[in-house]
């Protein structure tokens, strides 16, 4: 083998040892919310052109909407529309469901990844919240690093930013905010600390078990 195969060879064994299961989970919840933001865009389009033949039903909050707009039933205040109208307006549900189809079957793919990769931050976290602060540390390993304190604002660095510029109020909380155990409880920064802790452990258990 020449020097030039050589090189090539080492170089292909650099880029797997640095790609590691983790960066998979990463581009999952990429892939999961690039998806809920062309789902919440196609859903404001559906709304105001389906607003201008059934305006009441176009009000409805999402869950409501969704279910009443299969209806396809024009309202007192609404215009006539065309039949090509009507069609599209049809073709538009069909592509938001079937969306919301694939990112149902991509939130299973990444639970089974994290169940295998990181089953302690998927029970801890959920799968989302899991996926993002490993996101938003770069590797699970670089989140295993990380103190709590930090685990627990991680997400939150705009509003950090602000802070140390305007001297603002701290941010208690980044992605972990979504978590019930904090949406729900009475006092959330108490609630964010130690949930944040727990992740924290969970998360080391999870990079050391597996041998990293």
């Amino acid at each position: 083998m020449g020097i030039r195969e050589n090189n090539i060879a080492e170089t292909i064994k650099d880029i797997e040892a640095a790609i590691t299961r983790d960066n998979i989970i990463i581009q999952t919840v990429h892939t999961i919310d690039e998806t809920s933001k062309c789902v919440n865009r196609l859903t404001v389009c559906l709304r105001e052109r389906y607003g201008l033949y059934a305006p009441l039903t176009a009000k409805l909050r999402e869950e409501d909407f969704m279910q009443r707009i299969n209806e396809i039933k024009k309202e007192e205040m609404g215009i006539d529309l065309k039949k090509e109208d009507l069609e599209s307006i049809k073709q538009i549900i069909i592509e938001i469901k079937e969306l919301k189809k694939f990112n149902d079957k991509q939130e299973q793919y990444l639970t089974n990844l994290m169940n295998d990769i990181c089953p302690r931050l998927l029970e801890t976290a959920t799968a989302i919240i899991g996926a993002r602060l490993i996101d938003y540390a770069g590797s699970l390993k670089r989140l295993a690093e990380l103190p709590s304190s930090t685990i627990q604002v991680l997400g939150a660095e705009k509003a950090l930013f602000r802070h140390l510029k305007s001297k603002s109020k701290t941010p208690k909380f980044g992605v972990i905010f979504a978590h019930k155990q904090i949406t729900e409880a009475e006092n959330k920064g108490k609630t964010a600390r130690q949930l944040a802790s727990k992740i924290s452990i969970a998360t080391k258990i999870d990079y050391f078990k597996h041998g990293n």
